[in-house]
C-alpha cells in the first residue's frame, strides 16, 4: 500500500545564489542573460535544489517557449525538482493540455503521476476523458491523482468511472473518489456515496464520505 501521495514541497533556498535580476517576473518577461542562466541552471545544475528554484523563477515567468524545459524536468531525480515542474506546467494553462494528456500513457509512473496531477490543477473539462482512461493505471499513486483531478474538471460525465473507484484497493484513491463525486454530484450521487458508507472499512474514507454528505 502506498504512503499518501507527494503533495508538495514549500522551496527551502538553501542559501542559493542567484542573480537579484533572475527572481524577478516583469511585464516584458525576464532578462535573456538571467534566463539563460536559470535555464543552465534548472538543467545541468547537480544541486537540486539549485535546480529546483531554477524552475521555480522560470516557472513565473510564464513562457510557453520554456514548455520542453518543464516537460522534461518531470523525469528530474529527485521529487521536488518534479514538482516544481510540473507547477510551471500549470501555470501555461489549457494550452500545454495535450502534451499532458500524452505523458499520461508514459512508461515512467512519476511522470504519469505529475501529468494527472497537473492536469486536475488546469481544471480543463476536455481532459476528464483522459483521465478517467487513468483510473486504470496500475500503479495508485497515478490513479489517486487522477481521481482527486476529475472532481476539479467540473465534467459530471467522469461520475460512473469515479463510482467505479469506490471499490479500488487503495483507501487513498477510494478518499479521492468520494471528494470528486462530492463535487460533480447530485442528490443520486450522494444516495450512492451513502450506501458505500456501510462497506467502507478506513475510518478517513468514512470521515471524507460523512464530510461530503453534510456538505462541508
Amino acid at each position: 500500500m502506498m504512503q499518501k501521495p507527494y503533495a508538495g514541497e514549500d522551496l527551502n533556498h538553501s542559501g542559493e545564489k542567484m542573480t537579484q535580476d533572475s527572481g524577478k517576473k516583469s511585464s516584458g518577461g525576464a532578462d535573456h542573460g538571467a534566463l539563460e542562466l536559470l535555464v543552465e541552471q534548472a538543467t545541468q545544475s547537480e544541486d537540486p535544489h539549485v535546480r529546483r528554484y531554477a524552475l521555480f523563477v522560470l516557472g513565473r515567468t510564464g513562457d510557453p517557449r520554456l514548455k520542453e524545459l518543464f516537460l522534461s524536468a518531470l523525469r528530474d531525480t529527485d521529487k521536488a525538482c518534479r514538482a516544481q515542474a510540473a507547477a510551471a506546467l500549470i501555470g501555461l494553462g489549457d494550452t500545454i493540455v495535450p502534451d499532458l494528456v500524452s505523458l499520461l500513457s508514459d512508461a515512467d509512473w512519476r511522470v504519469r503521476y505529475r501529468a494527472a496531477e497537473a492536469l486536475g490543477e488546469i481544471g480543463n473539462r476536455a481532459s476528464a476523458g483522459a483521465l478517467v482512461r487513468a483510473l486504470s493505471d496500475k500503479k495508485d499513486h497515478v490513479r489517486y491523482m487522477a481521481a482527486k483531478g476529475l472532481g476539479r474538471t467540473g465534467n459530471s460525465g467522469a461520475v460512473p468511472a469515479l463510482v467505479g473507484c469506490l471499490e479500488d484497493e487503495n483507501p487513498y484513491v477510494r478518499k479521492a473518489a468520494v471528494l470528486s463525486l462530492g463535487k460533480l454530484g447530485n442528490s443520486h450521487i450522494r444516495d450512492v456515496v451513502r450506501k458505500h458508507l456501510d462497506r467502507e472499512g478506513t475510518d478517513f474514507v468514512r470521515e471524507a464520505i460523512r464530510n461530503v454528505l453534510s456538505g462541508e
